[in-house]
């Protein structure tokens, strides 16, 4: 229990935030846990595009005609075994290519693509959405909904990862891009705006966590990792500001 309740309060904190800046015309309460709620779907969807994709590149590794060898557990552990050996090997510019691409696909963009569509299926539904404002608060709140939810899942057990997940709330960073860049192909009547709603966070999302997934590999990507992750910390801290000087001068208040 005390992991959740560490992993929480930042996202909370968020929310708080978002609807505080919504509070001369808030939205319906009932409006904010759909939207919630439309963020912890998107993560179970994207969950499941990311194990379909595991699948789906386990079969291509082994082949498909080694396939009933994974029904048979001493088969399937020397498979396994001759897998994990693989992943051990040197890394190559072609390998390392491979990975980002794969990363790119079966996180970054399965779960920014998920909580876009969830994000505009409630906004279309609940019709609350007049401004540029409204829109990005919208994107960013579905956001928090689905950083809550993997905050959750990742920390059960295990206070050290809740604190970090806790003080690195990176999906409510890429909710604001997202939601920005939507309003802004609105705006513009743009439609490569709107593609940047999704691509930009997605490959933002990809590069972090490929920086981190990457130090298993080799030991050379812990400077990087850390170079990412300063770099994301900062670029939260900047959409901060951003959003904060943006609620001030109402520049977002652009009716879309």
């Amino acid at each position: 229990m005390l992991p959740v309740l560490l992993a929480l309060p930042v996202s909370a904190a968020l929310l708080i935030w978002m609807l505080r800046i919504k509070k001369d015309n808030p939205f319906p309460k009932y409006t904010v846990i759909k939207l919630l709620i439309a963020g912890v779907i998107s993560g179970i969807l994207a969950s499941v595009i990311t194990l379909l994709g595991a699948i789906i590149s386990l079969v291509i590794q082994i082949g498909p005609e080694n396939l009933p060898a994974l029904f048979n557990a001493e088969t399937a552990k020397e498979i396994l075994d001759q897998l994990a050996a693989q992943g051990n090997t040197p890394l190559t510019w072609g390998s390392a290519l491979l990975i980002f691409c794969r990363t790119f696909v079966l996180v970054g963009l399965a779960e920014e693509v998920m909580k876009f569509f969830c994000a505009k299926a409630v906004m279309k539904k609940e019709g609350v959405v007049r401004t540029w404002m409204d829109a990005l608060i919208c994107f960013a709140i579905v956001a928090i909904g689905f950083q809550a939810a993997e905050d959750i899942g990742y920390a059960e057990g295990n206070v050290v990862l809740a604190i970090i997940r806790a003080l690195t709330p990176f999906h409510f960073t890429f909710g604001v891009i997202m939601g920005y860049y939507w309003g802004l192909g609105k705006v513009k009547d743009n439609k490569s705006c709107t593609m940047l709603a999704i691509v930009l966070p997605a490959f933002i999302h990809t590069v972090f966590d490929y920086s981190l997934n990457m130090i298993r590999r080799s030991e050379d990507f812990g400077i990087i990792a850390l170079a990412v992750l300063a770099l994301m910390l900062i670029l939260t801290v900047f959409m901060i500001l951003k959003l904060r000087k943006w609620q001030k001068d109402k520049t977002l208040d652009v009716v879309i």
